[in-house]
């Protein structure tokens, strides 16, 4: 299994591919395709000044990934724990 470390660099890598640089803030979101009411989604949260940060909608100025996750509670989950990680990221 890879280390905390490792995949924290790994994912920063990854999230380059979508012009974030480093980790970025994560916000619950929802994914308009899918027709669901209820944000079931994570997402980075959008740096438009226009688009305010607790808005689930996803918005062409936002930037990806948008990922699915299918649970309310669990994606609340995976939002506190990605945005707790940041600063342990920093110090890494």
């Amino acid at each position: 299994m890879i280390s905390l470390p490792n995949a924290r660099r790994a994912a920063a890598d990854v999230l380059r591919e979508y012009d974030l640089d480093g980790l970025p803030e994560w916000r619950l979101a929802a994914d308009d395709d899918t027709g669901r009411t209820e944000p079931q989604c994570i997402a980075p949260v959008c740096p438009d000044s226009e688009h305010e940060r607790v808005d689930a909608s996803v918005y062409s100025c936002c930037p990806g990934p948008v990922v699915e996750v299918g649970d309310r509670l669990l994606a609340e989950y995976l939002v506190a724990l990605l945005n707790d990680d940041r600063g342990a990221g920093e110090s890494a």
